[in-house]
């Protein structure tokens, strides 16, 4: 009997929403509270301010919210305040698979990178991924900081912040 439910659920699909900017984490809860399976990542920034600096979370994917809902059901989500349109593709409204949300829950959860060479890392350069979700996956450097960088995969078609822990 669990296993029947369990697979109507998978067979839902994932739809994405489009919200006001600065909403993302109110209209997640709003959603969730009308009992919508919801997934909106964050992730951790350093902000600097002219006198201080501040730990922020900021949206991975800015203005825009995941929802696994039946397509009968859709209109449900426009009775959250903040909430703007559904995500487009072709026409057609923007149905990621529930494998790309579960790799970017992968991902979330084991984010470090392991990149040898540290200290040369730079702009423009390919490196090679050794270790996590992404193994062996080709990315290219186009921001580095103190311990994080920022990856594009083109492969995956992802643009991801990772941190860095030093293999050497």
């Amino acid at each position: 009997m669990q296993t029947t439910i369990t697979n109507k659920i998978k067979e839902v699909p994932w739809f994405v929403l489009v919200v006001k900017g600065g909403a993302e984490k109110k209209v997640a809860a709003k959603l969730q509270q009308i009992n919508i399976d919801v997934f909106c990542p964050f992730q951790k920034e350093t902000r600097q301010w002219s006198d201080r600096k501040k730990v922020v979370e900021v949206p991975l994917f800015p203005r825009y919210v995941f929802i696994r809902i039946a397509d009968k059901d859709r209109n449900i989500a426009f009775s959250v305040p903040g909430v703007l349109k559904y995500l487009f593709w072709a026409g057609k409204p923007a149905i990621p698979r529930a494998e790309e949300i579960e790799v970017v829950k992968a991902w979330l959860a084991d984010s470090k990178i392991a990149l040898l060479h540290f200290s040369h890392l730079k702009p423009g350069k390919v490196i090679q991924i050794e270790s996590g979700l992404f193994k062996n996956k080709q990315a290219i450097i186009q921001q580095v900081r103190r311990n994080e960088v920022k990856l594009v995969l083109h492969g995956l078609g992802l643009v991801v912040f990772a941190k860095i822990k030093d293999v050497a």
